[in-house]
């Protein structure tokens, strides 16, 4: 017991050790004189030169490999149009052969294959959990391993240690926290806040399900006590939200809650009933498919969407002259002096150019910006670095129009819930259920929880965020952002939908 216990905390030490790494490195690179902070720049210098580069590239193919064959083992038909890894190495691989061709060092190039590696890495750790522990211990894991990561933004959510740059609007500081940018600040408080909402729930329905099976009073008081920290916890972090006056970062966090509500509505309204009498008594599995009715939101979608819409255009010329600061900037993209937007908007123009010249394999790895400043950058305009502000159109003049396509595939089939698993390895698992008495119905049941669902829509909903957030912020290109994409992304998509053989136990 001692033994499993001091394993269990090593693990716990090592996540995080990296979650920290993760999220903060970029910032005590930048402005710590301490020894974590020289350790961070030191590792820079190693990733940017040249003649060392391509050896940690190479090691990162090579991790991306391994973890990409570890899971090709656990689940079938790789070479299916329908599963997402075939897509992400189509992409990888031609970003692989635009960087050898052309070697030169660059940072994308390293972040975007390391960013898959982590996401790879995070899917095969929610594997083994899935085939080796049971469900309410591997929901724990998902729970505290998200309420780390709220936690870890919460309590960055106050710190604004980075005052070397310094950003206003209108004479109100922008909050940047540890980063460098109140861009990539605000992203990352948006990600907290939808996390956060998602392991309330999430505590609230495990404590449902353990009262149901008699547990113990004292993990019940926990799961309650962890629900109300994640409510404290989303009201900081909402509160750098509004102080990061990013309008893309509001608009993202705003999808991605609105992905996380909208979803859990819609699943209770497909099969609330029966849902819901699996969490109060997990024992009960219908072997029968649902058959509820809709409810009143489903029955209701289009008019709430007409109503929504409605209520945003009467919002917008209601405050459009307001002189509350976070109004006015959520409402200044109606302003035509707003030269914010408008450089954006030449950016974006200038990529897709040098896309139409380069469609199939792009400009190559550090060369659209150049390009931009020197070919594309409007007479009046000096600001060249908008053209990284979006992640997919930089992609595109990068890699060029295909491999644009299959990220776009990829990102698309994850957020599919990683249906493609259930295939042929589900009439072998229902073969394997038959002699232990169990159904194939059951055996969807049992993968398939209400918390393991939630948590799954949790981290689906923190992608999304990040996802739109790319759009007019960049940031997949970035340490702490790209990092917590990739891996909220495959956990989302894996989750339990990781084929497992179901034990005696269980």
């Amino acid at each position: 017991m001692l033994r499993k216990s001091t394993a269990t905390a090593f693990k716990f030490g090592i996540v995080v050790l990296l979650l920290f790494v993760l999220l903060f490195a970029d910032g005590i690179r930048g402005i710590s004189p301490s020894f974590f902070g020289s350790v961070a720049r030191e590792v820079t210098a190693v990733f940017r030169d040249p003649e060392t580069q391509w050896m940690v590239f190479l090691c990162l193919g090579v991790y991306f490999t391994t973890f990409l064959f570890l899971r090709t083992r656990t689940s079938t038909g790789f070479w299916q149009t329908a599963n997402p890894n075939l897509w992400l190495g189509c992409v990888l691989l031609i970003s692989a052969m635009i960087y050898a061709f052309n070697y030169s060092s660059s940072l994308d190039a390293l972040m975007l294959l390391a960013g898959a590696v982590l996401g790879q890495g995070a899917a095969v750790w929610a594997g083994f959990e899935v085939r080796h522990r049971k469900s309410e211990v591997r929901n724990s894991l998902g729970i505290l391993l998200l309420s780390l990561l709220v936690m870890s933004l919460a309590s960055a959510s106050f710190l604004n240690t980075n005052s070397s740059h310094i950003f206003e609007y209108h004479g109100y500081s922008r909050w940047s926290g540890p980063w460098d940018n109140p861009n990539i600040f605000g992203l990352l408080m948006g990600v907290g806040i939808a996390l956060a909402a998602g392991c309330a729930g999430s505590c609230v329905m495990c404590r449902v399900s353990c009262k149901a099976e008699g547990g113990r009073w004292k993990l019940g008081v926990m799961k309650y006590a962890a629900a109300i920290l994640c409510f404290f916890a989303a009201i900081l972090m909402f509160r750098g939200l509004l102080h990061s006056y990013g309008r893309g970062a509001w608009l993202a966090t705003f999808c991605g809650t609105a992905y996380l509500m909208g979803s859990r509505f819609w699943v209770l309204g497909s099969g609330g009933t029966r849902e819901t009498s699996q969490v109060l008594n997990p024992s009960i599995l219908n072997s029968q498919p649902s058959t509820a009715t809709p409810n009143w939101f489903h029955r209701n979608v289009l008019p709430l969407t007409a109503i929504v819409f409605c209520v945003g255009i009467l919002s917008f010329w209601h405050f459009r002259q307001t002189d509350w600061h976070p109004a006015h900037r959520a409402f200044s993209v109606g302003n035509q002096n707003d030269f914010s937007w408008r450089n954006r908007l030449s950016a974006w123009e200038g990529a897709l150019q040098i896309t139409a010249e380069h469609p199939w394999f792009g400009a190559g790895w550090n060369q659209p910006e150049p390009m931009y400043e020197r070919y594309y950058l409007p007479p009046k305009s000096t600001e060249s670095a908008a053209i990284q502000m979006n992640d997919y159109l930089l992609l595109g003049a990068t890699l060029g129009i295909p491999a644009l396509f299959f990220f776009g595939m990829y990102v698309w089939l994850c957020l599919r819930n990683g249906s493609w698993k259930m295939g042929d390895g589900e009439q072998q698992e229902a073969g394997r259920g038959q002699k232990l008495g169990i159904g194939t119905q059951d055996l969807k049941s049992d993968l398939q929880s209400p918390v393991s669902d939630l948590l799954s829509m949790t981290c689906r909903a923190g992608a999304i965020v990040l996802m739109v957030g790319f759009w007019f912020d960049g940031g997949l290109f970035k340490l702490a952002t790209a990092s917590i994409f990739w891996i909220l992304l495959e956990l989302g998509s894996t989750g339990n939908h990781e084929i497992h053989e179901p034990h005696e136990n269980d």
